[in-house]
């Protein structure tokens, strides 16, 4: 079990109140989790915050980025880093329709998922099934390298996954600010 979370925590009192939301116990740790080196830059950030918290913001990011932007852009973006979190974290929150989707969408990246950004860069454009030509002329004539990525993984299931992954997020367990607040009144209990 988790240990308990001392009564002020970086100079906030969050335990004097009833927690109304996943956020409240989030927030002070929100800009500590350091998505944006590398591996090891991000598991030296999260020694010391609960492991509850962690999976929190793994899954608040997701969710977050495939709002914004799909599947892709969680990929392609520094996010992507803790997408393996992020479907621990549904499956623990209690949203397993969640866990699938992001699992199914994983899948064209192989195993082991590359937490490294270039890394899952070239996942990405080894699952276009495209070779080396095409994928040279589909950079050459665009201007945004974001936009070639759009263009080149056009083929992957990204867009229907997206949808069902937005639906899910609206509706399994109640949504995920419902189901993620449950969760961490039920660590924050511990």
């Amino acid at each position: 079990s988790q240990p308990r979370l001392p009564a002020c925590f970086w100079g906030r009192e969050i335990m004097s109140k009833p927690l109304g939301s996943y956020w409240d116990v989030l927030e002070p740790q929100f800009k500590a989790i350091n998505i944006y080196k590398n591996a090891e830059t991000l598991a030296a950030s999260i020694a010391d915050i609960p492991r509850y918290i962690v999976l929190l913001y793994a899954a608040h990011m997701c969710q977050s980025e495939v709002h914004n932007g799909g599947f892709l852009q969680l990929f392609w973006n520094s996010t992507g880093i803790i997408v393996p979190d992020a479907i621990e974290a549904y499956k623990t929150i209690g949203m397993p329709i969640l866990a699938s989707l992001l699992e199914q969408a994983v899948q064209p990246l192989g195993l082991p998922y590359p937490l490294d950004r270039d890394d899952r860069w070239d996942a990405l454009l080894r699952a276009s099934g495209l070779d080396e030509a095409e994928l040279e002329a589909i950079f050459k004539t665009t201007d945004n390298f974001y936009i070639g990525f759009v263009k080149a993984t056009k083929n992957l299931p990204f867009d229907d996954l997206d949808r069902e992954f937005w639906d899910a997020v609206k509706t399994e367990s109640g949504g995920f600010e419902t189901a993620a607040t449950r969760y961490a009144q039920r660590s924050e209990e511990r």
